[in-house]
């Protein structure tokens, strides 16, 4: 079943790329088509490399700030998926490799993705360290319980390598830690 769901999507891809290739053909002709085909390829990897360096700037300007770059990083990715796009034959595949290569399209694609939590992101945790997760809550705040600060012992019985589970066990002031 998994295989389906991979193969089946590419296929149509590539007979919907082929259909609109061979449309466009009919419309300008076989040598013009190549032509375009041939120069989206090369103005891919002109965009790339142009906006991937401005990029990169931006990313070691935010890591030399001690801020960690997560819009820059998540900007990388599509920068290097939207030139790929473009490299591949097609004029389908050419139209989502130029929204990925925009500048504006593309910076405005990442921070939806970020702030609908699509991507895990990364935040500074007050400019000293970095935690991962979304930008709406403190570390740990995640939705899935309570959180429980304490310490914990690890503490062996008799034979070698034997441990005992993990408890949370209440103190003298009713406070839970964990112990084993």
């Amino acid at each position: 079943m998994g295989f389906a769901r991979v193969f089946l999507p590419l296929l149509i891809f590539a007979v919907l790329e082929i259909m609109v290739i061979s449309a466009v053909a009919g419309l300008i002709g076989w040598p013009l088509t190549l032509l375009l085909v041939v120069a989206t390829a090369v103005l891919g990897s002109v965009l790339f490399r142009r906006q991937g360096l401005e990029t990169w700037l931006r990313l070691n300007r935010r890591v030399q700030a001690g801020e960690m770059p997560g819009q820059e990083l998540v900007e990388g990715v599509m920068l290097l998926i939207g030139s790929l796009f473009l490299i591949t034959p097609g004029f389908i595949s050419d139209a989502v490799g130029l929204v990925l290569l925009i500048p504006y399209s593309r910076r405005a694609l990442a921070h939806w993705m970020i702030r609908k939590g699509r991507i895990g992101a990364f935040a500074s945790v007050g400019g000293s360290g970095f935690r991962q997760g979304d930008f709406n809550g403190w570390p740990f705040r995640n939705g899935r319980g309570n959180v429980y600060e304490g310490e914990s012992t690890v503490q062996t019985e008799p034979g070698p390598g034997r441990r005992t589970p993990l408890t949370l066990d209440n103190d003298e002031n009713g406070s839970q830690h964990g112990s084993r």
